[in-house]
């Protein structure tokens, strides 16, 4: 079978790596001049890395960890309090945050059992934690990941799903070298069937095969295709055929979120290796350093949904975030030019992640098992797991989709 893969993020990239080692000959088509995607390590001036996208990677996510270990690329912890960040002076225990979960997630089952549709996550942790429910730091941390407009987030499907997940386990980590050391060794390793800056604008297929167009008009065909771009940009691609109906509903039912990220290569800091702002959603922290002892002379900062940027003025430049993180940290020495990203105005990129919408239904989350003819849709969108992981599980769905038609092809 010969297959093209549209997009070298992490899910295009493990999809295609899939490919190649079952033996199908495979081309990968990115439109930027790198490949990772979201997943972008980046060198400060001061030597340390930092990551201006997907960044935490945990205990129970297999198929990143997987890859990683078949790449040989080792995995280190962060050391950081993600789940229990401090918040106004104060750091919630693991069985607190547990019991406060359960609570919440037990008013929200009643009230679904009651006929409550489209329950937002807003609405979940107000009528479970009372009037003060903003200022409690499960809820804080909780809609910080969610990167949207709370009240606009679907909360069946981000505290009931599957991967809302019931237990927790302090340690999230990172690859050494930085998180897009797996997209580059699997560029590596794939060599030049790795195209770079090769923009893809239209896809169509056929009984006999498919047809990728790019957009200096020229046109590559195949047996087979694997769709790996961000969400906005799967909704502008012109595709020459109709998606099946329950992926179009899943699609309709996620939006693209928002956050940004700050990194400041610093001088001295709090030793607070994890807190959470007390009046909007962003927090920051300080990961290990290899040696496993100490800390990296670097402080991370995450920002997610539309209220919070605003409020930080990214728009106009780190300037306002950094104001905002000193005052929040007032020992903290800057050593260096902090380094902003924020991926809604990325053209390859327009936004972070996606979010389930209030009509999310339970359906939608293996909607994408299925091919759409002889083409396979990949990317966090396509699944519940916003997160590096979740980008590379749903590559390995699509490869293993891809070799099942083949092997009924043949057969």
């Amino acid at each position: 079978m010969r297959a093209i893969v549209v997009g070298a993020g992490l899910s295009g990239m493990t999809a295609a790596w899939e490919l190649v080692k079952a033996g199908h000959e495979t081309i990968v088509l990115e439109a930027r001049g790198r490949v990772g995607g979201r997943t972008w390590s980046h060198r400060l001036e001061n030597g340390e890395t930092t990551e201006r996208g997907g960044e935490y990677i945990f205990p129970d996510e297999h198929p990143i960890r997987r890859l990683a270990a078949e790449l040989e690329l080792p995995i280190m912890s962060h050391g950081v309090r993600y789940a229990r960040r401090t918040v106004n002076g104060q750091i919630i225990t693991a069985r607190k945050r547990k019991s406060t979960l359960a609570c919440v997630r037990s008013t929200l089952t009643e009230m679904l059992v009651d006929g409550a549709t489209g329950v937002s996550l807003e609405t979940a942790f107000a009528e479970s934690l009372g009037a003060d429910y903003r200022l409690h730091p499960v809820y804080r941390q909780v809609t910080t990941s969610a990167a949207a407009d709370p009240d606009l987030v679907s909360a069946e499907a981000v505290l009931l799903s599957e991967a809302s997940g019931a237990s927790h386990i302090e340690d999230g980590g990172r690859l050494v070298g930085g998180n897009q050391a797996l997209a580059l060794e699997l560029a590596r390793r794939l060599g030049r069937r790795v195209r770079l800056e090769h923009p893809v604008t239209e896809v169509d297929q056929s009984a006999s095969g498919v047809e990728v167009r790019l957009a200096d008009g020229t046109a590559l065909g195949a047996d087979a295709a694997i769709i790996s771009v961000p969400f906005p940009l799967l909704r502008e691609l012109t595709l020459g055929f109709d998606l099946p109906e329950r992926q179009q509903r899943a699609l309709a039912h996620r939006f693209m979120g928002v956050a940004a990220k700050l990194a400041v290569p610093l001088e001295f800091v709090d030793s607070d290796t994890a807190l959470q702002n007390s009046e909007h959603t962003w927090w920051s922290w300080r990961s290990l350093s290899v040696d496993g002892t100490t800390r990296i002379s670097a402080l991370s900062s995450f920002a997610g949904g539309p209220d919070t940027l605003q409020a930080l003025r990214v728009e106009d430049g780190p300037h306002g975030w950094v104001s905002a993180l000193q005052a929040m940290r007032p020992d903290l020495r800057i050593a260096g030019e902090p380094v902003l990203t924020t991926w809604a105005d990325d053209p390859w990129a327009r936004g972070s992640y996606t979010a389930p919408g209030l009509d999310w239904q339970p359906e939608d989350a293996d909607a994408f098992v299925a091919l759409a003819g002889r083409v396979a849709i990949a990317g966090e969108h396509t699944g519940m797991h916003q997160s590096l992981s979740g980008a590379v599980a749903s590559g390995y769905r699509a490869a293993a989709a891809l070799s099942r038609r083949e092997v009924v092809t043949d057969g």
